[in-house]
């Protein structure tokens, strides 16, 4: 198996192809994603990523067999498209969610940003910083406060860890220098 990345454009072909194996099925598929193929789809983001992080929302068993087709011919593991981050979304609706790729077969919604710098807040991971201060500057946020009050809209009840402080400062490091003085 390779550990291919995939990059935006290969994340299309890969989408063309399991729209095509579907019409073969004759089945339709909708899923929502996250993380770095939604940064990559939603924000023209010159990114690349392991996986795709899903939910899918229908068309569930005939696109995991198209997926497993599409892997196999690519020598992509058959978790390419993975449908277990589905833990990691907020469940808030997300209302701003966009179409990043839609074809008669297969609709693909991408993950807002609101919703992706919560999510990216939570998981609290160094390689995410960079995408937390895309997110960050395309939401217009002046400060970390803010970028932790989307945090706290879209997972309430949860506790604010040092670590989602701990990024949503780093997103703002003309902010650190401020309260340093």
């Amino acid at each position: 198996m390779a550990d291919e990345l995939l990059d935006r454009k290969r994340i299309v072909e890969l989408f063309d192809e399991l729209s095509r194996e579907l019409r073969f099925q004759g089945a339709r598929a909708q899923i929502y994603i996250i993380g770095g193929a939604a940064m990559s789809l939603a924000f023209d983001r010159e990114r690349a990523t392991r996986d795709v992080d899903a939910r899918i929302d229908a068309g569930h068993y005939r696109l995991t067999q198209a997926v497993q087709t599409v892997g196999r011919r690519h020598g992509l593991a058959d978790s390419w498209l993975n449908d277990q981050a589905t833990t990691a979304i907020p469940r808030t609706p997300d209302g701003r969610a966009q179409t990043v790729y839609e074809s008669a077969y297969l609709t693909v919604t991408g993950a807002s940003a609101r919703h992706l710098l919560a999510m990216k807040l939570a998981a609290g991971r160094g390689k995410d910083q960079g995408d937390i201060g895309v997110l960050c500057k395309h939401l217009g946020l002046k400060g970390p406060d803010e970028a932790i009050r989307v945090y706290r809209e879209l997972f309430p009840g949860e506790l604010v860890k040092a670590s989602v402080r701990s990024a949503a400062e780093a997103a703002f490091p003309e902010r650190s220098v401020e309260r340093g003085r």
